[in-house]
Formats: C-alpha cells, structure tokens, sequence
C-alpha cells in the first residue's frame, strides 16, 4: 500500500488526484490545479474538498463496498447458496480467495488514499493562505476532521479485532499527517481514542455550523447588497449541509464511536444531544412520502438522514445489484422466508413493502430490493442521496444504553411509530432481541448490521443462504484480513 499511496502524494504534491468532473453540489471541479494555485482561493478550496465528497461516493468506498455489498454480504443480508454465486466466498467468510483478498486490498488502499488527501487538505487549510474568514475556515476543517475519524473508524471496524473482547489487540495504522512514512499498527483502544480526539476537534470547529441555526438546506441568502448575516454568504457550498460532515454528524458519529467502545454514559449523552436539537432539522419522514409516493417514493427517508453523500453513480449501483434484469446468480436479494422472519410478516412496516416487491416486468417471480431504484422526478432533493448516519440510530443508541428501560423503550417506540409499527410495552420486552430486530429493518443497504454483529461478539448469526439455521461466528470471520499490500511491507 505504501507504493500506492507514496505515488499519490506525490501527483497530490503538483496535481490533485482527487478532483473528478463531476458534479458535487453544483460546483464544478477542474480537473488538475497546481497544489500552490489550489489552495490560494476560497472557491479552489472549495473544489478540492467537492472532491473528497465525490471519491468517498466511488464503490471502492461508501458507493459500494462499505454500504450495499460487501459489508452487508458479510452481515447474511443476501443470498449466495452455491459457489457460482457472485458473493459466495465472501459469504462463506473465505477470506484466502483471491477475489476476496482483492476487495478487501480495495477497501483499505482506497480507504487509506482519502485520509491522505483529506490529511493535505488540513496542513494547506492550517497555513490558509487562501485568507478564508474564520466562520468558514473553521466548517472546512471541522468537516475534513470528521471525515478523517470516520474512515479511521470504519477501517478499525472491519480489519481491528472484536473490540468488546480484544481492545488492546494490534489493529490499523493511524495516519494524522499527508505522509509516505508507514505508521505503526495501533491497539484498537489507540485508535479508538485518536477518532475520539479527531471528533472532538470536528465538533468544536463545527461549533457554529450553520445547520445549527438554519437547518440542512436553508442558509441565509443575504440582502440585495449581497450581505449576508450568517457570514456565509448563502452559498451553495454552505447550504445542504446533510450532504457535507455537519455538527450534528460529528455527535453521531461520537455516540456511535462511544457505544462500539463500550463507553454507553458517553455513547448516551452525544446520542440524546443529536436527537434534543437536531430533531427540528432531521424530521421524521411523512408516510404520505413513502406509502402514496408512487414513482417518487422517499424510500431513503431522506428527512433523517444526517450525513448522506451525494452519489451521481447510485442508480448505476442499484443496477448492478439489485436491478430484476441481473441473473439470479448475480443479483443481491434476500429470502422471502427470511424477509417474513425479518419484518415479522407486516406489510404496514414502511421498510418492508415499499423496498421488496415483486418486479412489475416479470424479470423476476421474486421479490427484489428497491430501495436505491432511481426516482421519476429529477429535481427531487432527495435524488442521489446514499444515506451513512440517520435519526432513527441515535433512538437506537440512547435506547441501548438507557438504564431505566420505560425510557428506553419510549426511544425505540418513537422510531416504530414512524415505521408505522405498533409501541411495545416496556414490560414485556428483551431491548437486545428489539434492538437487533431493528437494526436488521432499518440499515438494509448501509451497511451498518455487520458491525453491530461484531461490536456485540455474537457467536451465531442468521444464515443469508438458508431459509433456517445460523452461522457460528468467531475472530476468524468478525476479522477481515489486513491486505498483502500491507503486511507484505511491513515485512521488508
């Protein structure tokens, strides 16, 4: 990996490798600046960081790997029964194939190439010869921190051990700094703690964030002199804030960081503090938006959503996944016996009918995933949104880790409500056996029920492949391999 990332920096040192052409937010990147012409306008600056955005949306990433396929093969979200299945090594945890190796070798050096870039962006952004005023230096770095934490964290997820278990185990590098030089492997709890630190600094820099005080989309526009109050100066960059790492991101990710570290008090407060402010912002979805939606539907419950990406490929994703017209050993899909046991059989569940359906065109006499399926309106704010942290799991998370259990319930009720499911009562409920029930419902495609598999160390989990029966599950799987590129250099 070190070659492939020495190699970046290198084009990175003269011309950004990360600025594609397309379109990030309606600001149009060029396709290479020199390093010391980028960063000497607010508008470059600007540019460069729209690439970020961008190369995190590729499948080699969140577009793909992290989200829809690979993390949620490894979670038995899909069916691969026989070895000309598509996804069969991967679901049989057959870590030794060589296509699997390669996937996991993209993951992690693509992963790793984003933090080098995003670790340039914060040294040109400390010296700010670009003269950006402090209100918006301040978001820019506070969003570039975020990220970097997060990535850090996803990496440690997959290829660090089974935290609840082996916190001291040696697990992934952390990179703070755009260097070539190979950093040593952390124990988890180190990493843990510099994500922490990293999200700290997001946070007090996203201090005055204008999502704080004008919502995800509406930022001042200034008055007819072209004014502005917010000292943003209305700006597309600096509106649409749930599709940039915002405030209420950088606390998310805190309370989802807190509870994989078993911090739950921690995990708790930054949890109830998303939810006490940043629900005015973050709205529960209209039903009449999914249900009665037609072509349209808000499958995404795009309202929620606290951090998506904007992802120009999405629908190309959605075709090559999940689309009807893909042969049955190729496609993603779940069991309709294992869709039943999921959802429990209950077509009121807003994640349940509108996103498994049998295909209209007779493509398939099964039902298929359509939760990513373009939409008919193009102008839908919601289009291209792929959704990475959301309202519903910060209810998850206080409801975990809320000692009087009235109150936790009333958490998760208040997310099954909005699901068009019934409350429970208090005390009548196992919140481990809800909770995993939920996660289950609620992230099909976000990739998020792998990690709550490991984070809980379950020695079984559901067979995606079977219509009954369980997978023992230990290190061997939970632990993804550290890719040949790596290890292969550290042994030179």
């Amino acid at each position: 990996m070190k070659k492939t990332i020495k190699n970046s920096l290198r084009i990175l040192g003269c011309l950004l490798i990360f600025i594609s052409c397309d379109d990030y937010l309606d600001i149009q990147p060029e396709d290479k600046y020199l390093e010391e012409t980028v960063f000497e306008s607010e508008a470059s600056v600007q540019n460069v960081i729209n690439g970020i955005y961008i190369d995190l949306a590729k499948k080699s990433t969140y577009g793909g790997h992290l989200t829809m396929s690979t993390v949620d093969v490894l979670a038995q979200r899909y069916s691969e029964p026989t070895d000309n299945f598509r996804y069969y090594d991967l679901a049989q945890y057959n870590y030794g194939q060589s296509g699997v190796l390669d996937t996991f070798d993209d993951i992690w050096t693509n992963m790793y190439i984003r933090i080098l870039n995003i670790n340039k962006i914060i040294e040109n952004l400390d010296v700010n010869i670009a003269n950006i005023p402090s209100e918006r230096l301040n978001v820019l770095k506070g969003e570039m921190f975020g990220l970097r934490a997060m990535l850090h964290f996803d990496l440690l997820r997959l290829f660090g051990p089974v935290y609840s278990v082996n916190s001291s185990d040696e697990s992934i590098p952390y990179y703070n700094m755009a260097t070539t030089d190979i950093q040593s492997l952390l124990p988890a709890s180190e990493v843990i703690d510099m994500v922490l630190n990293d999200l700290n600094t997001s946070v007090d820099l996203l201090a005055n964030d204008p999502v704080r005080t004008y919502g995800k989309i509406a930022v001042s526009e200034g008055d007819d002199n072209g004014n502005s109050a917010t000292g943003f100066d209305g700006t597309s960059f600096y509106r649409f804030r749930n599709l940039r790492f915002n405030y209420f991101s950088a606390k998310a990710l805190e309370a989802r960081v807190h509870l994989y570290a078993g911090n739950a008090p921690e995990a708790s407060s930054a949890a109830k503090a998303v939810i006490d402010e940043g629900l005015q912002w973050f709205e529960w979805v209209n039903p009449d938006d999914v249900i009665s939606a037609g072509t349209n539907a808000d499958r995404i419950f795009s309202s929620e959503v606290i951090f998506a990406l904007q992802n120009v490929e999405l629908y190309d994703r959605h075709d090559d996944y999940f689309d009807a017209s893909i042969n049955d050993n190729n496609i993603l899909v779940t069991s309709e016996a294992r869709l039943n046991e999921i959802f429990e059989g209950n077509l009121n569940d807003y994640r349940f009918a509108p996103n498994w359906k049998v295909p209209t065109n007779a493509a398939k006499t099964y039902k298929t995933f359509f939760k990513f399926q373009d939409v008919a309106d193009s102008d839908l704010t919601f289009r291209y949104m792929q959704p990475l942290i959301r309202m519903s799991e910060m209810h998850y998370i206080v409801a975990e880790t809320e000692a009087d259990i009235t109150i936790a319930t009333e958490y998760l009720n208040a997310v099954r409500e909005h699901r068009g499911l019934p409350s429970l009562d208090a005390t009548l409920i196992d919140m481990p056996t809800e909770l995993l029930k939920e996660y289950k419902r609620e992230f099909y495609g976000e990739g998020q029920l792998f990690y709550y598999y490991k984070r809980n160390n379950m020695s079984a989990i559901e067979d995606g492949s079977d219509t009954s029966g369980q997978i023992a599950m230990d290190d061997t799987k939970y632990v993804l391999p550290l890719p040949e590129s790596e290890t292969a250099y550290r042994q030179d």
